[in-house]
């Protein structure tokens, strides 16, 4: 039965006539349309009225962004997650209330966000080609593919059972070996700026990466079989114990999202095998455990600055450095966390810095430091 769930899944079927969360056909099963956007998150930050900012939906509602799924998943599967998390992510302080957490839990419930949103892109004409003899989707369908591993974990999720990863090489039973198919990092932020909302959200799905920002809890996600935890994890070190400014989360997220643009071929690669035992899929990766795919030579800083001016609104020539370098307002020059300039004393403080460069992304002060760190390189 789960050998043909693997099957079912790398052939999705029609959103409008199966559950993109469980597969299921809503001819034998009773159906709801969700809210893609939880309604009590969007009552929580007033986001009832407002338009999406995501590249897949800009123009969007956030009430009118919604998916027909069955109402097992509606009201049991994911229903019994978000009780749990609601009144953490709506606490006051959510970086503390989700301390206790699980991972698994986070990664699944952005998840089901992220796939939902995949899923209804997918499943509408993109403006711009429909007079096109063959109009494309606003999630096209060249990148639909990638995408499938992210449905695959949530497949497992909606039907009770797991997913794990693993690598190229690893033994024939590595129960020992098996490890979360994502890479999930939380961050403290500082919610003082005024001037910034107390929510964000942005994704990626060409890379599969995925942000989430509620009050002082910050979290990214890659679903990538656990890639970027395992050989760059350590990067966010010099974070822990700070607060971050909303677009000092935003720069690591574009960082983070950047380097699954340089990845070895086969480290986008996956097969599938199922697991009777522990009642899971198993995702190997075709790279070896003991090998980094985060290739230098796919390194581009052009690439690198487009990211961050993308995600930070800043203009990337600003970020790009004539030493290839960028610059970042994560790390001062000693490579040690770098405040952010808020206050005019500080913004002031900051400008008189010979090694520190000031500029605005829309009406803010982002101060930065060349980065002589890069993460590829």
């Amino acid at each position: 039965m789960s050998l043909r769930m693997i099957s079912d899944v790398l052939k999705p079927r029609d959103v409008s006539t199966h559950c993109a969360q469980c597969g299921r056909a809503f001819a034998r099963v009773p159906s709801d349309e969700e809210h893609i956007f939880p309604k009590w998150l969007q009552h929580h930050h007033n986001l009832w009225t407002r338009r999406l900012n995501i590249p897949n939906f800009i123009g969007k509602r956030y009430d009118s962004v919604k998916l027909v799924i069955c109402q097992r998943c509606n009201n049991k599967t994911y229903g019994a997650l978000e009780t749990r998390l609601s009144p953490v992510l709506t606490d006051d302080d959510s970086f503390a209330a989700a301390a206790h957490i699980d991972a698994d839990d986070l990664a699944a419930w952005l998840g089901k966000i992220f796939w939902l949103l995949i899923r209804k892109s997918h499943s509408v004409v993109d403006f711009r080609t429909r007079d096109l003899p063959e109009p494309d989707r606003i999630v096209p369908n060249d990148v639909m593919p990638g995408t499938l591993y992210l449905g695959m974990i949530q497949r497992a999720f909606a039907t009770n059972k797991g997913m794990v990863s693993c690598y190229a090489g690893d033994p024939a039973f590595p129960e020992f070996f098996y490890a979360e198919p994502y890479s999930l990092y939380r961050f403290r932020i500082d919610p003082a700026d005024s001037r910034f909302e107390a929510f964000d959200f942005f994704d990626n799905p060409a890379i599969l990466g995925v942000g989430f920002r509620t009050g002082t809890l910050g979290v990214i996600c890659l679903f990538d079989g656990g890639l970027h935890r395992r050989f760059r994890g350590q990067m966010w070190d010099f974070l822990a114990g700070h607060a971050l400014h909303p677009v000092q989360f935003a720069e690591v997220a574009a960082r983070t999202f950047y380097d699954n643009t340089v990845l070895h071929d086969d480290a986008m690669r996956v097969t599938y095998y199922w697991n009777k035992e522990l009642n899971a899929v198993v995702s190997q990766l075709h790279t070896r455990r003991n090998f980094d795919p985060y290739l230098a030579e796919k390194h581009d800083p052009a690439r690198l600055a487009a990211f961050i001016g993308r995600h930070t609104f800043s203009d990337p020539k600003q970020i790009l450095q004539a030493d290839g370098r960028t610059v970042s307002c994560l790390r001062d020059k000693n490579g040690d966390f770098l405040p952010f300039a808020v206050t005019e004393e500080e913004i002031k403080a900051a400008r008189a810095d010979p090694d520190q460069i000031v500029f605005g992304p829309l009406d803010t002060d982002w101060r930065t430091n060349p980065d002589g760190n890069e993460s590829n390189q």
